[in-house]
């Protein structure tokens, strides 16, 4: 089910995506298998940079330890602050 043929700046833009969506309203079982296998892609690419291809695995390895039910869905409800909130 991988898209190998994918843009590097589709999948990067899929990885922030998915990190800001699980961020927002929780991890699901979909959304992970879909982050991991975009953070393997984007690791594996011929000629990135040696920084961001540590920073990418290391944020897979944490990914990787997540365990969601294949049933989980999203809340409804933001967790940390209401929209148009903003903390510092």
């Amino acid at each position: 089910m991988e898209n190998t043929d994918m843009p590097l700046e589709l999948r990067l833009a899929a990885v922030i995506h998915l990190l800001s969506s699980s961020a927002l309203r929780g991890a699901t079982f979909h959304k992970t298998e879909a982050l991991r296998a975009h953070l393997r892609c984007v690791a594996d690419e011929d000629g990135l940079n040696p920084y961001l291809r540590s920073t990418l695995q290391e944020v897979l390895g944490g990914w990787e330890a997540v365990h969601c039910h294949p049933a989980s869905v999203p809340v409804d409800c933001y967790p940390l602050a209401a929209p148009g909130c903003q903390t510092h």
